[in-house]
């Protein structure tokens, strides 16, 4: 087993064990902070994952909350498992999601995005350093999504999802902003 993996493996266990309440309370302190970035603030149009996942940081509560601004919402949708790739489509409602691959949620109908229409960029992890490097499924999506991304991506995560220490391999992209319900932690990662 990797480092990655028993890192991976480690901290779903600690998400597993979350109580359904508990993380949905954090889960609302993870959004308050990020509503405080000035980034996310400032965006109009934010691309973000949609949470599937148990007790993970809760996104459907974030594009609500979005759309509540007034901003726009684009989603991932993967487009091609073979060479792990993903697409960006606006999300017009939450009631507009079916199931995908992977048991994630997509938009029943598929609407582009250009990627530079694009103002931030919120990713799931399983678990992040401080240096913005990101621990996912291991599948390299996103990997392959941002890697030539300019503009900012932010991570969101418990604080115990907030790692001492993870080895990059050469394609990973960092993330420059990590939200935890305790704080925001600039990174610096890709400035």
């Amino acid at each position: 087993m990797t480092e990655k993996e028993k890192i991976r493996k480690a901290v779903l266990k600690l998400r597993d064990e979350l109580d359904q309440e508990e993380a949905v309370q954090r889960s609302k302190s993870v959004l308050r902070h990020l509503e405080n970035l000035p980034e996310y603030r400032n965006a109009g149009l934010v691309h973000t994952y949609i949470s599937s996942r148990p007790n993970e940081v809760d996104t459907i509560m974030l594009i609500a909350r979005s759309f509540a601004r007034g901003k726009r919402i684009a989603v991932p949708v993967i487009t091609d498992k073979k060479e792990r790739k993903l697409e960006t489509s606006e999300l017009m409602n939450i009631g507009d999601l079916a199931e995908g691959p992977f048991d994630t949620k997509e938009p029943k109908v598929f609407s582009a995005v250009p990627l530079e229409e694009v103002d931030l960029f919120i990713v799931p992890v399983v678990a992040v350093d401080r240096s913005g490097n990101r621990i996912g499924w291991g599948f390299g999506y996103y990997d392959n999504f941002l890697q030539s991304q300019k503009k900012t991506i932010v991570a969101l995560a418990y604080n115990f999802q907030v790692v001492d220490t993870i080895e990059p391999s050469d394609t990973d992209v960092k993330v420059d902003y990590i939200v935890t319900e305790n704080e925001i932690i600039k990174t610096n990662a890709r400035r």
